[in-house]
């Protein structure tokens, strides 16, 4: 029931990031924009130039905030990630049998019991 329900939501939040694709490489885009364009700002020395680079990176922060299925996107492929690894990490701390119950983890342990177990000539 559990790796049903856990592919099920898998695949939802998969073809959730594969639509918001588009919008997660634009928003990007812009984002980067306004990092140059306030980069840019900085650097300036007349007011003019100022006023230019500043008003760039108010028009580019604009058009990365219209961009708001890209966040819900990025959620998905963070709620993806996380899923894969908690389950990545469930997997590897089962033991041979699966159920976590691994006879080689203890050995020294299992060996004690049965060295006490076992008596030759008692029949």
């Amino acid at each position: 029931m559990g790796e049903a329900i856990f592919l099920i939501l898998a695949l939802i939040l998969g073809i959730t990031v594969l639509f918001n694709l588009g919008p997660i490489i634009v928003l990007a885009i812009t984002l980067s924009l306004a990092y140059v364009a306030f980069r840019q700002y900085k650097k300036a020395g007349t007011t003019g130039k100022k006023m230019l680079w500043l008003i760039l990176c108010g028009v580019f922060l604009i058009a990365s905030v219209t961009n708001a299925p890209a966040v819900v996107g990025l959620a998905a492929a963070a709620i993806l990630y996380l899923l894969y690894k908690n389950r990545k990490e469930k997997k590897d701390s089962a033991g041979i049998n699966g159920n976590g119950d691994d006879p080689f983890v203890h050995f020294e342990k299992e060996w004690r019991e049965l060295s006490r177990s076992y008596r030759p000539n008692e029949f």
